[in-house]
């Protein structure tokens, strides 16, 4: 599939999400639709998946990046107020030292805004960027690439002779105040991916502890055990219909302890946290795994 088939197939929704971008900094609908294109024929949507590609994209974001690709004064600035702080507090985290972590960002904004060029064109790193995540989220998962990349170029001048301890001197490298993240050159929409569903996970598992002992029994019943609601009613002397409302508002308590963790221990913004929801929901996270290692950490705990 070419740029122009996908454009022309898909004129109507590429022309409502550019008529819903709140800022545009001199790009134009041609420029953004030549880039949702190229992302679709990239990534291989079309049919039925190009619509649900359209409707998940963060245009206002995926605008502002192409205009600072385009070198657009304004929206640099833009893009500084928005995400230095974020990505400066990514770099600390993996770094450990301020001035490394200033020096790591600075060079993430060069590749940003293309230092190295192909004749007259400069090769800026946000030509990737999809705009199915936030834009956020795909600027941290860089800043931890670009810190693998440089630790991997250091780590030639050590005296590493096995491939196996090579790739060990950069995965411990690659360090957040969360626990490990183990990067292989994945791209960054891979990584924010990866990043989001660990913190989610841990999140859930957190929240499913939090929980009291009557929920945690009847949520480990209907997910881990199978059980119908009957069942469950029958095990804890209540009727069906009340182990239904009592398992819809477990059901909303987890989700609300859920947020409330990514937001309060790992950072995360609103917009982020339900990023975190839906990266659960598409990958399918087994809540029976994490049902299943709360009630192996309350066991170790009992008396």
């Amino acid at each position: 599939m070419k740029t122009d088939d996908f454009i022309a197939r898909h004129s109507k929704p590429i022309a409502a999400l550019f008529k819903g971008v709140t800022e545009r900094y001199g790009v134009t609908e041609r420029q953004f639709a030549d880039r949702l294109a190229a992302i679709a024929v990239r990534s291989g949507e079309d049919g039925g998946s190009a619509k649900e590609f359209l409707a998940g994209i963060k245009a206002d974001e995926l605008c502002l990046a192409v205009a600072c690709e385009n070198g657009d004064g304004a929206a640099w600035e833009k893009f500084e107020t928005e995400f230095r702080h974020s990505m400066q507090g990514a770099a600390r985290a993996l770094t450990k030292d301020e001035a490394e972590a200033e020096d790591l960002v600075q060079f993430v904004y060069g590749e940003l805004f293309g230092v190295r060029t192909d004749g007259d064109k400069r090769l800026s790193k946000l030509a990737h960027y999809s705009g199915r995540g936030s834009l956020g989220g795909w600027l941290r998962a860089v800043v931890y690439q670009c810190f693998i990349d440089r630790k991997r170029q250091t780590a030639r001048f050590e005296q590493v002779e096995e491939a196996s301890e090579f790739e060990r001197l950069a995965n411990n490298a690659a360090m957040n105040g969360n626990g490990s993240l183990q990067v292989h050159l994945a791209a960054p929409d891979d990584l924010e991916d990866t990043r989001l569903r660990r913190a989610t996970e841990e999140a859930i598992t957190k929240a499913f502890a939090e929980m009291n002992p009557r929920d945690r029994l009847m949520l480990n019943y209907y997910y881990f055990e199978d059980l119908t609601l009957r069942e469950i009613g029958l095990l804890m002397n209540v009727h069906e219909a009340t182990i239904s409302r009592w398992l819809a508002k477990a059901q909303r308590e987890i989700k609300r302890k859920t947020e409330e963790i990514l937001q309060r221990s790992y950072g995360l913004r609103r917009g982020e946290v339900g990023e975190c929801i839906e990266i659960a929901a598409r990958t399918e996270l087994d809540v029976r795994k994490l049902i299943g290692d709360v009630k192996g950490v309350v066991a170790e705990r009992a008396p």
